[in-house]
Formats: C-alpha cells, sequence, structure tokens
C-alpha cells in the first residue's frame, strides 16, 4: 500500500488497510527473527502447501507467513447477498442499529450482486498488490500500551478520569494519546504528561509522524480511532475509549487465555448486524447467529474505513469484526456478554454504561459510559444526589454466555417526567434496555464502584457546573 494519499474509497481494509498490517505487528516477535524466516526459507504453511486459507491463520507467528493466506483468501469463491443473508434469522425487534433505522436505503433495498462483487473485488486487489510492506514499517513497533483519542475539551476531562483510574490500579502501562492539528494546546498536554508515569502523544493530522494520514470531518469522527492505532507506536496496542474507565489493570489482559492464543479481544455490543447488511456478503461471510456487534470502547488488535463501508459500518466499531471476516481470521471474543448498568426509578430501567468482562474469568474489567456522557445533568445529580448513585442497577442476559441465544434489547427515551419532587420536566435521556430482565442491585457484581468513580474525578462535570455557578454567583454579587 501507499504511504502517502490512500484510495478515495478506502476498500474493505483500510477495512483491509492496515489490518493487514495490524494482524501483522499484533505479534510481539522481533523485526529481525521474522525477516530472516522470510530470507531463509521457514517451513512451508499451510497456505502455501495446500493453496486454501488457513484454518487456524491467528496462529501465524509473524507478519510474512499471513501472505499465502491472504492470496488464498482472495481466490475463494464470493458469497451472494441471498447466500450471506441466510444464515441469520431474528425477528425484527431484537435488531437494535444505534447508526442506521428501518427506513435506512440499504435496510429497505438490497444491494445486487453486481454491487457486490465490484466492491468485494476492491479490497481484494488491495490487499494483493497495494498492502504496506512489512520491511517499510517493521521497527516502528514495540511493546504493549494504551491508545487513547483525545483533544477536545470533555474528551480531555474524562481523559483525566482514565489516567487517575490507572494511578489508583497502579498501571506500569505507558499510554499514548493521539488528538487532532489545533483541537488541544502545549498547556493541557504538558498537563497530561504530569498525570502518567509514561505518556506521549501524537498529532494525527501530521503527515510526518504518521504511517497513514486521514480525513477530519466536522461531524462524526470515528475514523480517528482506528487512525490512531494504525499509527501506534505500539506492537501490542489497547485502544481505549476515553470515556472507558478501567476497573481491572489493563495488563492483566494481556496475560488472558484468550489474549495469547488470538492476540486480539473484540469486545461485543448489545446489538446485532442486520442479515441484509451489505458487509456479510462483501467479506464472504455468511450471517452469524452467534455474533453479536463489536464494542470498541476497550479493543486489543486494529485497521481503518472509508466512505461507501460507513453506510452500513460505523468508521470504527464493527469495521475491525467485518476486517478480520474478511481475511477469514478468527479474534478472541470474552466469555461473557456485557452487562448493561444504570438506574431504576419507579420501575423505569435506563442503561447508560456498559460493564465490560474478562475475556477469561468474566469479571468487570472496564465501565464504559457511551451514553452517560450525552445525559443531561441534571438527571445525573438527581440521581447521585436524591438516590444514592449513579451505577445503581444493572441488567444481565440470563444466557450471557450463550451468544446464539437473543434477548430483547432496545434503545429506549427516557423523559424523566416521573421524578418526584421537580415541577418541570428533566430533559429525554437515551437509554439501553433488555426487555424482560430484571434489574438487580450493581453491588452484587461490582461493590463500592459508585465511591471508586467519585474518587478519580469520575463526576466532574457535576463539579465543574458548581464551580461556574459559583463564580457567576460571586460576579453578580460583586464578591471576590
Amino acid at each position: 500500500m501507499a504511504v502517502g494519499r490512500r484510495p478515495r474509497l478506502l476498500v474493505a481494509m483500510a477495512i483491509v488497510a492496515i489490518v493487514a498490517l495490524l494482524t501483522f505487528h499484533q505479534r510481539d516477535a522481533i523485526a529481525d527473527i521474522r525477516y530472516k524466516y522470510v530470507s531463509s526459507g521457514g517451513t512451508a504453511t499451510h497456505s502455501q502447501k495446500t493453496g486454501q486459507p488457513d484454518p487456524e491463520a491467528h496462529k501465524l507467528p509473524w507478519a510474512d507467513s499471513f501472505r499465502d493466506h491472504f492470496r488464498a483468501v482472495t481466490r475463494l469463491k464470493g458469497l451472494t447477498m441471498a447466500e450471506a443473508k441466510a444464515g441469520c434469522h431474528w425477528p425484527e425487534d431484537q435488531y437494535v442499529n444505534f447508526q442506521y433505522s428501518p427506513d435506512t436505503e440499504w435496510v429497505v433495498t438490497q444491494r445486487s450482486d453486481t454491487e457486490i462483487v465490484s466492491r468485494r473485488k476492491l479490497w481484494q486487489e488491495y490487499v494483493e498488490r497495494q498492502m504496506i510492506p512489512w520491511d517499510k514499517v517493521k521497527n516502528k513497533f514495540a511493546g504493549k500500551g494504551i491508545v487513547v483519542v483525545a483533544g477536545t475539551s470533555d474528551t480531555v476531562m474524562r481523559l483525566k478520569v482514565v489516567l487517575r483510574r490507572l494511578a489508583k490500579l497502579q498501571s506500569k502501562l505507558p499510554v499514548e494519546v493521539h488528538y487532532w492539528d489545533d483541537e488541544t494546546d502545549e498547556n493541557t498536554l504538558k498537563e497530561l504528561a504530569g498525570m502518567h508515569h509514561a505518556i506521549s502523544f501524537n498529532d494525527l493530522s501530521d503527515p510526518a509522524t504518521n504511517i497513514i494520514h486521514i480525513r477530519k470531518d466536522r461531524l462524526v469522527n470515528y475514523q480517528l480511532k482506528p487512525a490512531a492505532l494504525i499509527n501506534s507506536k505500539f506492537a501490542e496496542p489497547l485502544l481505549l475509549d476515553s470515556d472507558n474507565v478501567p476497573v481491572l489493570d489493563p495488563a492483566v489482559l494481556y496475560e488472558s487465555r484468550v489474549y495469547r492464543e488470538y492476540h486480539t479481544v473484540f469486545w461485543p455490543d448489545i446489538a446485532r448486524s442486520r442479515p441484509q447488511n451489505p458487509a456479510w456478503a462483501l467479506t464472504n461471510t455468511a450471517c452469524r447467529t452467534d455474533e453479536y456487534e463489536q464494542e470498541s470502547g476497550q479493543l486489543m488488535g486494529g485497521q481503518a474505513a472509508g466512505d461507501y463501508w460507513n453506510e452500513f459500518l460505523l468508521g470504527d466499531k464493527d469495521m475491525f469484526r467485518f476486517a478480520w471476516h474478511a481475511l477469514k481470521t478468527d479474534f478472541g471474543r470474552p466469555r461473557k456478554w456485557l452487562t448493561s448498568v444504570g438506574t431504576l426509578n419507579e420501575g423505569f430501567y435506563c442503561g447508560h454504561t456498559f460493564a465490560q468482562h474478562h475475556p477469561d474469568d468474566g469479571r468487570v474489567a472496564f465501565m464504559h459510559g457511551g451514553l452517560a456522557k450525552f445525559v443531561a445533568l441534571e438527571v445525573i445529580r438527581w440521581n447521585k444526589e436524591e438516590r444514592g448513585g449513579y451505577f445503581r442497577h444493572y441488567k444481565r442476559a440470563p444466557s450471557d454466555e450463550d451468544p446464539s441465544v437473543s434477548v430483547h434489547v432496545d434503545i429506549i427515551f427516557d423523559g424523566a417526567d416521573y421524578k418526584p419532587n421537580h415541577t418541570e420536566n428533566f430533559k429525554v435521556t437515551m437509554c439501553t434496555e433488555m426487555k424482560d430482565v430484571e434489574a438487580r442491585d450493581f453491588d452484587e457484581i461490582l461493590p463500592g464502584w459508585e465511591k471508586e468513580y467519585q474518587a478519580v474525578g469520575g463526576y466532574w462535570q457535576l463539579e465543574q457546573e458548581t464551580r461556574e455557578k459559583a463564580e457567576a454567583g460571586k460576579a453578580k454579587g460583586g464578591g471576590p
């Protein structure tokens, strides 16, 4: 692949546009050893012997040993849309697509097989002819570390919470912060640098310091996360959202059985991909009933996105999952499905955070507040000060270790007009819901989290609002 400009439609791997590269550098083998293997003619791979994709491609030990597997993948017979859809028959009310409504064009009108064949050919040609040669980047990657995208004022404040939590956990993992151009300043970077023992920064807009150069949109910028992962200096990166607070020291994840087997861990989302999503056919993958969408608040592994693919996949999230499907390489998954965490008030459950689990033993490893950051502050304050906390209840599927069993999930809206002692309604809040599942006391599975969250400044928005009101009152009253 050319290192400079990328094709406008970064086909499947941009999806593949550096799944290949990232699949390459997931392994912690020394680059020179990999090079010697290729130069001296090591043991032939499965794909070299058979001309077929390697059913255990995730075990290939070094970068160049993937070449023949990828070549075999591009020669597979393509699935039609009908063949790709055939594997899944979920009830319509069990789809939850955060970005795509039932009247979205590709949901209403199935994409043609002619289009699928044409687009599939693009990413396959990309794999065969344009990927970055390992030799050009083999000296860029080393070690393990956490990769975060943060630069705007809110993301920086959330990152501070994460850094305080890492300090509380005495984590030794280095942190790499990626930002865009002038969205942050030197004073902010200096402050962040003082909060962690090993922290570095990368401006994603600078072509001199990045393997690939991307565009930044004015509205949705999901592509910044895979770009940060691709441009990371770490050989084994852990991508972490700024609103995702570790419960365990993330270093323990590298020792998990799942990670050591697959060198990737993809955590699940609450949704399922629709059978008619073109990504199934484009990546030659039959729709799977044992698989939820992917949640990228935390991710061990990586890749990137393009305009065409963003029509039915977000610029992060399931681009990773389908990239691995496209290259017929298995990825690691935690044993337990996510747990919804939220509040129960007057019989109304509102899930605002996902508890994600340790891949092996099911302990809560992360608390990802994906919806919590959008909640009106008066709702958070009311729950915290009048109801005993904002992390009080949870819902967990009875079959959370069997993804083939569907749970009726939904995105609902809380108008908050049921709350007592208030003369006007709070703002509408978006919530996740698992219907027909009982809400239980969150202390059953993570006792004391409310205090832990408060101790690392998790309620910074409330504290900031209190300070601003106090300062405004002083100014109005002429006080000091």
